[in-house]
């Protein structure tokens, strides 16, 4: 059967990611009330050695991030389900061998279990996700390695946790991949093939046996590794019972493990009896990109809860008689922070890796916050550089990467469009622009389009007496955006309040000052005016007073959160519902009233209006302050705020204006070759700002030269465009030049975004999104641990570039790291 490896899925909104948005978005607004681990009954999984031999070295495989491109799947799990052999422990090229041969002497046992660390697929891990970019891959590896050894891929335990794109299924597809199937087969010899039948997703050499979506597993040499079910580093309270009582149970039999006016005691008692040789597996890594976790984060309250000293809070210190290594997935590259020799040449205890190489797409492993200094990265930083920067400015990449070209596309055809027929949104440019095309005389259609867009309006600009109605919903709209992160907060500190009086304070004071913004509304519902709005004016005006009708709506949504936590514990009267009453009533006045007030023109004009105003704030607030949603691992600097306003506000004006000015004024010769020149220039980037010489010596001061450099270099391209797309002559508006405005806008939609994510992970921003945008299936990795009674030492295997036949082909593979852990001797 022949074989079709897919490329990794599309992130710049793509099909894959479309269609996936029902889950993703239910999971995101209900997965708080939706927790699928509430059924959950875990047990402790004892592990021992296959062999029996009880003095030998135990193994296992660690991978993360796995469903995605098909070929670096194929390649992850033809690593794990092989015997390694090395030349030495010196990280490097050519030290690895799949079979035994001269100078490769140092053999590395395949893991005798494997452990998964989250996000089994993408975009989301339904069952469809699973079975194509997860299941297919590892059941071409075993057909192959058996084919390679003439062997049979003897069957190890499997486990895994889930991280956020498992939860987007609600953990369906996860329970069916990781949990014990609910009958055993009878014929061992040929479990394998009838598993793959069975509801729950089999895999060929693995077999399942965890029964919740956390684990705890005894290893030999008393080593223990905990998986945690904690995505956003929260956990739940049956999960935080279940692994205390693995090593201190009385504390949850009594009761006292949640009891707050014992919590003192009961961390010290934690602390002191937690095991001292740990492996703590968590959805998300505790230190990424240079940047440690705070203290009072999640992850790290949910540490100290089970009594695990946050050693990533403290330079990597631990506890002398402890050892424990805290590994995750979730960021797509390889980095470990500390381990291996401290200061007093000594072998360190405690080291945070992040491992989330198991088949994702590269996150560029050279963006660094520095506060805390990386002791392995893999890709190392130039290569990171080189790979992510060379096809993000790629327009092909970006173009195949999703749905860029064809957004671009929509907003350059209706930006054309706006600025040339229709009466309400051309006159607009005419006021600017006195050099703008007229409609070509044959164009019968497009005249009768602008005929049905006609408005007598003689107001096209601005209409004065409606500039009270502009200030009063902006501020509206700006009051409502504060007031939920000021009064949210505050009810939701009372809700379980013992003091009915306070409660109802809190609730006056979060109403009351909504209300009164009606005042005014009423004001301009009796104000009598003898002129009406300017046309997009009225547009404008609808569609602000429609966004205020929305926060309202959502205002609600967040009080009825509120209201339905403190029923739990607490009677609800009926002037408890009365916000949701008065809230709800202000949303459909405020909706109503605008389209009441405002809609005095033809339905046509002013949709069309709506959509234009639509697209264009999207497009220009969307870019401008785009960096500013990537703020959750990596933050901007302040110093950088008017940096990144700036940036994005240029790509967000080249993203309008250069494809309409091409429609605009450009003949289809000076078309074909602006658009020819700004690719190849592009590409031409690519490789300039990767070139040898430059990045020889990578470091973040050269990094941000390269992004200066890079910045300068857009901008010229960017104006050099713009003066050549502008220097001819108006060309007629007819249907050809609509095309133009499309393909323009196609094209140069995937130019500019390269550009911008290029620019931006150059001054360590938008590193997923570049990622995406690359989509580079190179540098993949897994690792290959082996304990002793008093080690621990991680073998990471690296994949520079994934092939999809391991039996003819020569695999890319390296030694990446080996570090090692100490445990204390008894």
């Amino acid at each position: 059967m022949e074989r079709k490896f897919k490329k990794p899925v599309s992130w710049l909104g793509g099909r894959d990611l479309v269609t996936s948005l029902k889950s993703i978005i239910s999971s995101t607004l209900n997965g708080e009330k939706q927790d699928s681990r509430d059924w959950m009954f875990a047990e402790t999984i004892s592990i021992k050695h296959c062999s029996h031999d009880e003095q030998k070295p135990y193994w296992f495989d660690y991978i993360a991030d796995t469903g995605d491109g098909m070929s670096a799947v194929y390649n992850v799990a033809y690593l794990c389900m092989s015997d390694l052999w090395l030349k030495s422990e010196v990280p490097g090229k050519e030290q690895i061998s799949l079979s035994p041969a001269e100078g490769y002497d140092l053999q590395l046992p395949r893991g005798e279990f494997l452990f998964v660390g989250g996000d089994t697929a993408y975009h989301v891990a339904d069952v469809a996700s699973l079975k194509e970019r997860f299941q297919a891959p590892f059941n071409w590896a075993y057909v192959d390695i058996s084919a390679a050894t003439g062997k049979k891929v003897e069957q190890r335990p499997i486990f895994g946790i889930p991280a956020n794109h498992d939860y987007y299924d609600a953990l369906d597809g996860f329970n069916r991949q990781f949990c014990e199937p609910i009958s055993q087969n009878l014929q061992a010899q040929v479990r394998e093939q009838e598993d793959l039948q069975d509801p729950q997703l089999g895999l060929y050499g693995f077999k399942r046996m965890q029964r919740s979506s956390y684990v705890a597993l005894e290893l030999p040499f008393e080593w223990k590794l905990w998986g945690f079910d904690a995505q956003n580093g929260k956990m739940d309270k049956r999960q935080q019972a279940f692994f205390v009582s693995t090593f201190c149970e009385d504390r949850v039999t009594s009761g006292e493990l949640f009891d707050e006016q014992k919590q003192a005691d009961v961390q010290e008692a934690l602390q002191a009896a937690i095991p001292g040789k740990l492996i703590v597996a968590t959805p998300e890594p505790s230190t990424v990109f240079g940047k440690r976790a705070a203290e009072d984060a999640p992850m790290t309250k949910s540490f100290e809860r089970l009594g695990l000293e946050p050693g990533f809070l403290y330079d990597g210190k631990l506890s002398s008689n402890k050892c424990r290594l805290d590994i995750s997935g979730d960021t797509h590259h390889y980095a470990r922070y500390w381990g291996n020799k401290n200061e007093s040449s000594e072998l360190g205890n405690y080291a945070s890796v992040v491992a989330g190489g198991g088949g994702a797409f590269l996150h560029p492993s050279h963006t660094d916050v520095g506060e805390i200094k990386k002791q392995r990265v893999y890709p190392e930083e130039s290569d990171s550089h080189r790979e992510a920067t060379q096809r993000i400015l790629n327009p092909w990449n970006i173009l195949t990467g999703g749905y860029v070209g064809l957004i671009g596309a929509i907003v350059a055809l209706v930006t054309y469009f706006a600025v040339t027929i229709p009466q309400s949104t051309s006159s607009l440019f005419r006021y600017c622009l006195d050099n703008l095309p007229a409609l070509d005389a044959d164009q019968y259609f497009l005249e009768r389009i602008r005929q049905a867009l006609f408005t007598a309006d003689t107001n096209s600009y601005f209409e004065f007496s409606y500039g009270f109605d502009l200030i009063y919903i902006i501020l509206f709209i700006a009051f409502l955006f504060g007031w939920k992160k000021m009064s949210v907060p505050g009810l939701s500190k009372v809700k379980y309040s013992d003091s009915q009086d306070e409660w109802e304070r809190y609730r006056t004071v979060f109403i009351v000052p909504i209300s009164l913004w009606i005042i005014p509304l009423l004001f301009l519902v009796l104000w009598p005016r003898e002129s009406s709005p300017a046309s997009f004016q009225a547009s404008w005006l609808i569609g602000l007073f429609a966004i205020a009708a929305l926060q309202i709506i959502d205002l609600s949504r967040s009080y009825s959160d509120v209201l339905s936590d403190r029923s739990k514990i607490r009677h609800q009267t009926g002037w408890d519902s009365f916000p949701l009453w008065v809230l709800n009533v202000m949303g459909i006045v405020c909706i109503s009233f605008g389209f009441l007030h405002y809609g005095v023109y033809k339905a046509s004009v002013m949709s069309f209006d709506l959509l234009a105003i639509i697209l264009w704030s999207l497009v220009i607030a969307g870019f401008t302050l785009f960096p500013f949603f990537d703020t959750d691992k990596l933050g901007i600097a302040k110093t950088n705020s008017a940096k990144f306003l700036a940036i994005g506000f240029w790509h967000a004006l080249l993203q309008i204006s250069i494809p309409v000015c091409l429609a605009l004024y450009a003949s289809l010769t000076e078309w074909l070759i602006i658009c020819t020149v700004t690719i190849a220039f592009t590409l031409a980037a690519g490789y300039l700002f990767t070139n040898t010489h430059l990045i020889k010596n990578f470091s973040p001061e050269v990094q941000k030269k390269i992004g200066n450099s890079m910045l300068m270099a857009w901008v010229v391209i960017g104006m050099a465009v713009f003066f050549a797309a502008t220097r001819g002559e108006p060309v007629p508006v007819d249907g050809g030049r609509l095309l133009m405005a499309l393909l323009s806008g196609g094209i140069f939609s995937c130019i500019w975004l390269g550009w911008y994510f290029a620019v931006s992970l150059a001054f360590n921003c938008h590193n997923g999104e570049a990622g995406g945008g690359a989509r580079s299936e190179r540098y993949r990795h897994i690792i290959r641990f082996k304990l002793t009674e008093n080690t621990l030492t991680g073998y990471v295997i690296g994949i520079d570039t994934p092939m999809t036949d391991l039996k003819t082909q020569a695999p890319k593979f390296r030694l990446v790291d080996v570090f090692t852990l100490q445990a204390k001797n008894k």
